[in-house]
């Protein structure tokens, strides 16, 4: 099982990419009944469209659908560096108060609570 949703997911990775050229095929393989039923210029007599108007419009429907994706993509990395930013400007020095000191305690070290945080004893 795993390895069917492994390989399905790499084709989907894949087959992305080979978009226009899976047009293409079907295009290629279905020529005959692109021609008579779904070209627009199938009625018009002497016409040598065969189909390549829905080769036309398949292609630009997916050139439209990647550059959706791209610009999806963009706005995703445009949010991820704009976080990035923000988080670079927090300060790495300490920043003073109204009275020129650090907010940090400078020489106060307290010890842990034993009490609390401690190996385990075990009860023999």
């Amino acid at each position: 099982m795993k390895l069917l949703v492994l390989l399905l997911c790499v084709m989907c990775v894949l087959v992305q990419p080979l978009s226009k050229q899976a047009i293409y095929l079907v295009y290629e393989l279905n020529k005959e009944y692109i021609a008579t039923e779904l070209c627009e210029q199938r009625l018009i007599p002497d016409s040598d469209c065969d189909g390549k108007c829905y080769l036309r419009k398949a292609l630009k429907k997916d050139s439209e659908r990647e550059k959706e994706s791209q610009r999806q993509q963009q706005t995703v990395l445009d949010m991820i560096l704009y976080k990035a930013e923000s988080v670079l400007k927090i300060p790495a020095i300490p920043i003073l108060d109204k009275t020129g000191s650090t907010l940090y305690k400078a020489g106060v070290c307290s010890t842990p609570d034993f009490s609390v945080f401690h190996p385990p004893r075990f009860i023999s």
